[in-house]
Order: C-alpha cells, then sequence, then structure tokens
C-alpha cells in the first residue's frame, strides 16, 4: 500500500514539529503553575538523529531548563515505510533540588493542520466491558466550539474506550494511537473559526520531580491517510503487524489456535484428553489452562496470592503436563492473576509492604460482592462491576523489590511448568489504588512507576524466555493499547461470551476490533455441538476452542463416541485461512445486532493476490440472496473463487467483483459462507 505525495508531507511536517522546529515541541504542561510554552524562550535546545534502520529513523530532542535544570526529552520515531511518527516524552530533573510542580502533563497538546471548513468526525471503538456492544464503532462529528473527551475509566486501557481514533475530515484524516495501559485521556476540540486540536496523555498528574527522577509519557502514534477512511484502518493494521507485533524467537507472532480447559479439572483427565488429542491428531498448538489450578478449595477469586498448585487436583505438579505436551509438540499456556492479592493469602501477608490499598470509603464485603446469586446472575454483575473486590490489594508493580519478586517468581514458573504462553489477567481496576497513594504533590507517580513496571515484567520474561508468547487478558480485553500489543496478545478479548446459536456479539465484536487491532482472539466454544455457522462467527487471528465441558466447571474425560472426525475437520478449516487475518480488512455489510441480518466481511491480501470473503446469515433472516461489493481488488485480473462448502468454482474479474459484486444464495437460516479468491 504506497503512500500518497500528500500523505509523505503530512509525516516529514509533523517529524518537523516533533523537533521543534517551529519553536515549540507538541507536549505541554505547567511548570510552577506557567505554561511551558511561555518558559521555553530560554531554554537550551539539543537534536539527535540516529541512522535509520527497518525504515524507521530515531531521534531526540532536548530542551534544558537553565533555572532549573529541568530536561524534557521528545523521543521520536519517523517512519519511512508508512506515513507515520510515533512518540513519547521523558522529564528528567538533573538539578540538586525538587522541581517545581509539574501539571497536566500532554504528550500531545497541538492543532492538526487540515482545512478548517472541513467537515470533522472523530470515529473510534467502544472497549471491552463485557456487553454485546464491546468495540462497536462510535462516530462523533465535531462542529466548530465543539469539544470530545474520552478516557478508559478504572486504569485498564480498553475498559470503556479503546485507545484508537480515526480522525476524518473530508478526504483525508489521521489516525492517533495512545500507548499507555493505564488511565489515558484524549480530548479533540474545534475552535469557532474550526482549527481542530488535540490533546493526549496521562488523565491526571500533578507532581514534583526529585533530583535525578525522571518519568515519561504514554506513547503516542499518528498516522496519515487520504481517501477512504478504511484506507487509514488498513494502513494501521499493516502498521502494527510489522512494528508493534510480538516476535517469539525473533519471528512474527501467528497468533495460536488453543484448546481450553478450565484450571479446576484434575491432572489425569488433562492428561488422558491430551492422549486423546495426540491419538486424534487434532492441531491445536496451546492447551489452555484456565484459573482455579491454584490455592485451595472455594472460589478462585479468593485465593489469587496463593499460588501454590493445587496438590488435590495436580498431585505430580504441571511435570506430567509439561512432559506430554513437549512430546507432542505442543505448548502449555497458563493463567494467573499476579497483580490482585486477595486476603488472607501468603502473599497478603509475607508482603504487605509490597501492596496497595483502596480507599476506605470503597471497601466491601464478600456478601456485597455477590456469592449470594445464583451463577447465571453473579456471571452477568460479576463482569460488569468496578472490580473493587472486597479486601484485594494490588501488588504495586512500581516497588522494585515487589518487581524483581514477581519477576522471578513467574519465570521460575513458567521454566519449571514449561509454559509457552503466560496468559496474565487482570480482575481489579487499578485508578482507585494507585490515586489513593499518591502524596499531594505526587498525583500521578504511583500509575507511571506501575505502568513502567507492567513493561519491564513482560520485558524481561520475553528476555528470559525468548519463544515465550503473552496472553493480555484484563477481564477480556481491557488492556489493549498501542504500548501492550506490540508485548501481549489478546487472545480472550472480551468476557462477553455467549455461546447461544445466533452468535451475534461475536461476530459484532470482530467486525468493531478488526478496524484497528490485527491480533486478537475469541472462543469457538465447545467442538462436540458446534455448527459450522457458530464455528465462523468466532474466526479471527487467533481462536480456542473447547472439547469437552460446560464452562468454568471441573471437566469430565472425553467420552468415546466424541466426534473427533468432525473436529478436526473445523479446526483444520480454520487454520487453512487464518493467514488471511493479517491482510488488509473491509467490513461488506454494515454493523447491526438484527438476528434478520446479513454480516460479511472481506480479508484481502494483495502481495499474495488472494483474500477471503465470510459471510454469515442469521436466524432469522428472510433473505437467501445476497450482492457484496469487494474492495482492494485489481480491477484488470481475473480472481478464480472458490466455495469452501460445495467446492463450487467460477470466475470474474476483479472490476465486476468491485462494481456489480460477488452474488450468492444461502436458502438457510442461519447458515454461512467462505469463498476464497485468488487471481486466475
Amino acid at each position: 500500500m504506497d503512500q500518497t505525495p500528500h500523505e509523505r508531507e503530512q509525516t516529514a511536517a509533523w517529524a518537523s514539529r516533533l523537533r521543534g522546529e517551529e519553536g515549540t515541541p507538541l507536549c505541554a504542561f505547567s511548570l510552577g503553575g506557567e505554561a511551558i510554552a511561555k518558559r521555553l524562550a530560554g531554554w537550551i535546545r539539543e537534536h539527535a538523529r540516529s541512522a535509520s534502520a527497518a525504515g524507521v529513523a530515531t531521534e531526540t530532542t532536548r530542551y534544558i531548563d537553565p533555572a532549573t535544570r529541568l530536561a524534557v526529552e521528545v523521543e521520536a520515531r519517523v517512519h519511512d515505510d508508512f506515513p507515520a511518527v510515533e512518540w513519547m516524552v521523558r522529564l528528567r530533573n538533573e538539578g540538586p533540588e525538587d522541581t517545581p510542580a509539574i501539571g497536566d502533563l500532554q504528550a500531545l497538546s497541538a492543532t492538526l493542520d487540515f482545512a478548517p471548513h472541513a467537515p470533522c468526525t472523530v470515529r473510534y471503538s467502544r472497549g471491552g466491558m463485557c456487553t454485546i456492544d464491546d468495540f462497536a464503532l462510535v462516530e462523533r462529528s465535531l462542529q466548530p466550539g465543539g469539544r470530545l473527551r474520552l478516557q478508559p475509566g478504572g486504569g485498564r486501557s480498553s475498559s470503556e474506550v479503546l485507545p484508537f481514533f480515526n480522525v476524518i475530515l473530508g478526504g483525508e484524516g489521521a489516525i492517533l494511537a495512545v500507548g499507555w495501559t493505564g488511565e489515558w485521556a484524549a480530548e479533540f476540540a474545534r475552535g469557532t473559526d474550526g482549527t481542530l486540536s488535540v490533546r493526549a496523555g496521562m488523565d491526571r498528574t500533578h507532581l514534583i520531580l526529585h533530583p535525578g527522577e525522571s518519568i515519561r509519557t504514554p506513547r503516542l502514534l499518528l498516522l496519515f491517510w487520504q481517501g477512504e477512511p478504511i484506507r487509514g484502518h488498513n494502513l494501521l493494521r499493516r502498521f502494527l503487524l510489522k512494528h508493534h507485533r510480538p516476535r517469539p524467537s525473533g519471528e512474527p507472532l501467528i497468533a495460536p489456535l488453543t484448546n481450553g480447559n478450565w484450571g479446576g479439572t484434575p491432572a489425569s483427565v488433562h492428561l488422558d484428553n491430551l492422549r486423546r488429542i495426540a491419538e486424534h491428531d487434532l492441531p491445536f498448538e496451546y492447551y489452555w489452562i484456565d484459573a482455579e489450578w491454584f490455592g485451595g478449595p472455594g472460589h478462585w477469586m479468593q485465593h489469587a496470592g496463593d499460588w501454590t498448585v493445587r496438590a488435590d487436583l495436580y498431585p505430580d505438579g504441571f511435570e506430567p503436563i509439561r512432559d506430554m505436551l513437549r512430546s507432542t509438540g505442543r505448548k502449555l499456556l497458563l493463567w494467573f492473576e499476579p497483580e490482585r492479592v486477595a486476603p488472607d493469602t501468603p502473599w497478603a501477608r509475607d508482603h504487605a509492604e509490597w501492596l496497595l490499598e483502596a480507599p476506605p470509603e470503597r471497601a466491601i464485603t464478600w456478601a456485597d460482592y455477590g456469592f449470594h446469586m445464583a451463577p447465571d446472575e453473579w456471571a452477568r454483575w460479576e463482569c460488569r462491576r468496578n472490580q473493587l473486590n472486597p479486601g484485594d490489594r494490588l501488588l504495586n508493580l512500581g516497588n522494585p523489590n515487589a518487581l524483581r519478586f514477581l519477576t522471578d517468581f513467574l519465570s521460575e514458573r513458567i521454566e519449571s511448568c514449561g509454559i509457552g504462553c503466560f496468559r496474565q489477567d487482570s480482575n481489579i481496576a487499578q485508578l482507585e489504588y494507585w490515586r489513593h497513594a499518591d502524596l499531594p504533590d505526587r498525583q500521578g507517580m504511583t500509575e507511571i512507576r506501575y505502568i513502567e513496571g507492567q513493561y519491564a515484567l513482560w520485558d524481561e520474561l520475553l528476555a528470559r524466555h525468548p519463544g515465550l508468547i503473552i496472553d493480555n487478558c484484563a477481564s477480556g480485553g481491557r488492556r489493549i493499547d498501542l504500548e501492550s500489543i506490540g508485548r501481549a496478545t489478546p487472545l480472550w478479548r472480551t468476557d462477553h461470551i455467549n455461546l447461544g446459536p445466533s452468535r451475534i456479539a461475536f461476530q459484532c465484536h470482530t467486525w468493531g476490533l478488526l478496524h484497528w487491532v490485527p491480533l486478537n482472539g475469541t472462543t469457538a466454544g465447545y467442538l462436540d455441538r458446534v455448527s459450522a455457522y457458530e464455528f465462523r462467527s468466532s474466526l479471527s487471528s487467533a481462536l480456542q476452542a473447547g472439547l469437552w465441558g460446560h464452562g468454568d466447571i471441573q471437566q469430565e474425560r472425553i467420552p468415546d463416541d466424541y466426534p473427533f472426525g468432525r473436529a478436526r475437520t473445523l479446526l483444520e478449516e480454520y487454520l487453512s485461512l487464518r493467514d488471511c487475518f493479517y491482510g488488509d480488512y473491509y467490513p461488506l455489510t454494515e454493523y447491526t445486532q438484527a438476528e434478520d441480518a446479513w454480516m460479511a466481511y472481506q480479508l484481502d491480501r494483495p502481495e499474495h493476490a488472494d483474500g477471503l470473503v465470510v459471510v454469515l446469515k442469521r436466524p432469522r433472516s428472510p433473505f437467501t440472496r445476497a450482492r457484496l461489493r469487494l474492495h482492494g481488488l485489481r480491477g484488470d485480473a481475473e480472481y478464480r473463487l472458490t466455495d469452501l462448502d460445495t467446492g463450487g468454482k467460477r470466475t470474474k474479474s476483479g472490476s465486476d467483483l468491485m462494481e456489480e459484486g460477488l452474488k450468492l444464495e444461502l436458502a438457510e437460516a442461519p447458515a454461512s459462507a467462505l469463498i476464497r479468491y485468488t487471481t486466475a
């Protein structure tokens, strides 16, 4: 996808602004109550540029205040291969005394250079709040004088809002992405003259820096596009896959196909099921063991902080499971929730000095928490609560001793248990813990150090275990941002798991999230009872599937008459088309939650001259035919189309497929179709 001259011009202009060549950096804050822009005239400015590598030039622009010796460093990456710039800001106290108060620190505070008369729309997606609405696109029109402020709430970066924004201004625009796995905030405002200003950074900062101290801001990305908004989304997808993609053992991550299992299941059952998987050659790459394998009997949430392997379930630990997986060429995915520490657990007793507490006025009891509810009612309530749990404390990753302890602990478990994928959950809203710990002149400091610690934890685990991958689960999809996705992948993108026959929520989640984040996953459910339509409703770059069970309860051995052949057929079909999710994405129908609709999308790989069309006809749809106009094809090329259900083939020109459309007929409801195409 080549850059247009205008896109290159926008990139060059913003690179110049990041260097401060116009006299003012793009960041903003107050120092001792005075806006930094008013103080910069007497500051020393230095600029350094490293040689370009892999299409990226790294540049650092440094400002030093002669009076306070506060240094401000803008660390930028200017991309040659994409119309994109990204940066973060570091503040360092190089003086002998505390700095004046630094307030409202923003990594970006600037005006976008677009025609003031252009209509302006800000497009973004909802976050992972455990609803059918998760990741749905939202579009807000900004008229002169209008303002839009967004933030995730609770301290997890994609809880209520996903931190990716497409600012659409007529036939061009820019995508802003925020990299901060905490409480960021972004604000878009139009002046009465039509100009558009943008601010982005942490939600709250008001702090002093002691001598020698430094802090960083969120990382920001601006990616420029021209044409249709979907071009901007596909430029973003390609950019993230190239520059913000985990690389286990130095190779770009292919998001895995996993077999999901509940941790409260005896090891003997796991081992028996693993034998069945190997005997029937089911192509799972990871064996997923979720919560409840640790602590003791009772609800697993009450045992976070006691990471003793349950002897009643795993009398020999995980070694037998590790050894069997290695013998069959598969790997273990194991669930942890190391940040949340429940009361009366070993970590709560032995490491109290490392734990953060919630404000006393927010304290609740386990009775308030809802264990008296029926299971289905509890599940709905549990997913929507603010997640300040009774008596829970937060392991402070900003404490160097706590971080060192946790890193060593997890590293040892990864080694001894043979963990190929470390699954980090976080069922706790950290923001109130951080803010309760801040002193009046250090507001924001606990959060900054905590987020720095989270990145250091992931980076060190990946460095010690080069083949490791990390599954980023925070109550399902609440920590997805520019910084996290390069280290950890959301294999469980939302806790809204409705395994009913309509699968509308799964389809809607895919439709929205693929605009922004190429690598993500969900569950297909249980393969002994899922239809082809239900299975295809869950397709994504990563996929989890169960063989036998009923949710988060102890599993039984797989019966002898299990339909292994059908399970293998479904999994092999998925693996045959998984690569398509690394291509460009085009929604072919409108977003809708209606049960009488069709939903379809296209994944196109122009470099391979092929692609995939996924068509899903919902249970109450009365329509038997559809015509879908494809995108991104070569008008002068002939394409061979193959129906993966019937094996039927036909040939059409790219211009016909983009103008007249792909015609399909599905008589039954619900129904689905997968159409592969390649140049003839």
